[in-house]
């Protein structure tokens, strides 16, 4: 429910961040629609707050370096299926680290929840809810691809 004074808060926003805008041509809807999304919480930009951002890109930075030291370990082992174990510090290292860069936290795309740091809460627009079903699928593709690529890249190493 928007009031004729929260209206005025997008307006106020939107001259804030465009100051070349006029009121006089009104507000078109996807703007507004756009903005009141920025005023509730309910944008389509992140899923996650700036803590699980910051999680998300330590744990992947970790997870990496764990790769990297089990990678090293396993080089001088002759059974290549051992090294396949490593691509699993590399995946949760690339999901981690792309969950961070795309604000938006897989597993919580995937049940229609987001948690802006301050904790779960299901997401309210089914646009939104389906924009970040596909933005956490694509996240764990990449976040899989990356892997695969990093695990064999160490075997010929």
């Amino acid at each position: 429910l928007f009031l004729r004074h929260t209206d005025q808060h997008v307006i106020d926003q939107i001259k804030k961040e465009h100051p070349e805008w006029v009121a006089e041509g009104g507000v078109c809807k996807p703007c507004s629609e756009y903005y009141q999304g920025q005023l509730t919480g309910e944008s389509p930009e992140a899923n996650i707050g700036p803590q699980g951002s910051r999680n998300r890109f330590w744990m992947g930075l970790v997870s990496l370096g764990v790769g990297w030291v089990l990678a090293s370990r396993i080089r001088n082992q002759s059974n290549p299926f051992l090294a396949a174990v490593l691509f699993l510090p590399f995946f949760a290292g690339m999901l981690g680290l792309f969950q961070a860069r795309g604000k938006t936290c897989a597993l919580l795309a995937a049940r229609g929840l987001r948690n802006m740091d301050q904790g779960p809460a299901p997401v309210s627009d089914s646009n939104i809810a389906g924009h970040f079903r596909r933005r956490g699928r694509n996240i764990f593709i990449k976040s899989a691809l990356a892997a695969l690529l990093l695990t064999l890249f160490t075997l010929l190493m």
